[in-house]
């Protein structure tokens, strides 16, 4: 944990930014903005997880979203192996919340004042130190959470900030949808069956987003449908990359 007489950052999104930037340096981690209902998560080449959030001033409030739900174990609802919170800064008055979310097995860091050499002179960022944090501090020993089943990971690292309000999230029910647009504009028409093969319901499909085909059984695009593809652009092109590989006549079956 890091004191610091002065915020380093004016807001949420700032404080993600910087650790987002950071922990990408570090070899094997690879953050993902605005993910299975973190603020980041942060996924290691061997699929272990940690979900982040980030709240300038430590409070009750980032206490109560970091922890999971009670009904979330009776459930086995996916989880990340570890948990972590991010601040601006660590207070006097913020310091006993810190060591109860420690105690709960919650990682609490803040930055520090870090400098770096811009345009032939000085400037201040914040620096978590996560390097060596992971290698010799509390990494090491974060509490594993154990979960039933880890958090869905997207095909892409989303191109959205994190810590803003309202994010723009590419949700596993998110990635269905791709793939029903992907495979709709590659035949042309679809059907309830391939819907629900790319992991959706179809109701909303057929009752408001598409019209019917000229053949039975089949829908079609309208201009009622949701642009997720422009929502997600990399995602989606993605997905039709691969859809354009499948010998099948949709992905994923």
């Amino acid at each position: 944990m890091t004191r610091s007489n002065a915020p380093l950052v004016q807001s949420e999104a700032e404080l993600c930014a910087a650790f987002i930037d950071e922990f990408n340096r570090v070899p094997g981690w690879t953050c993902y903005p605005e993910t299975a209902g973190f603020d980041i998560l942060v996924v290691h080449e061997d699929g272990r997880q940690i979900g982040v959030e980030a709240k300038l001033q430590l409070n009750a409030k980032v206490a109560d979203q970091i922890l999971p739900q009670y009904w979330q174990d009776r459930y086995g609802a996916p989880g990340p192996d570890h948990r972590m919170v991010i601040v601006g800064r660590i207070t006097e008055a913020s310091q006993g919340i810190a060591r109860l979310l420690e105690m709960c097995g919650i990682a609490v860091l803040a930055p520090s004042r870090g400098h770096r050499r811009r345009d032939g002179k000085f400037v201040d960022f914040p620096e978590f130190h996560l390097r060596h944090w992971l290698q010799h501090l509390s990494g090491p020993q974060l509490f594993d959470w154990n979960p039933a089943e880890r958090c869905h990971v997207p095909i892409v690292v989303p191109d959205v900030p994190a810590g803003v309000p309202a994010p723009l999230r590419l949700t596993e029910w998110k990635e269905g949808a791709l793939k029903v647009i992907a495979t709709l504009r590659r035949q042309g028409f679809i059907t309830t069956k391939q819907i629900a093969e790319c992991g959706v319901s179809a109701t909303n499909w057929t009752r408001s987003w598409l019209d019917k085909g000229a053949e039975r059984g089949t829908w079609v695009e309208s201009a009622r449908m949701p642009a997720f593809d422009q929502q997600h652009p990399e995602a989606f092109t993605k997905i039709q990359q691969a859809l354009d590989k499948s010998a099948q006549p949709t992905l994923f079956t």
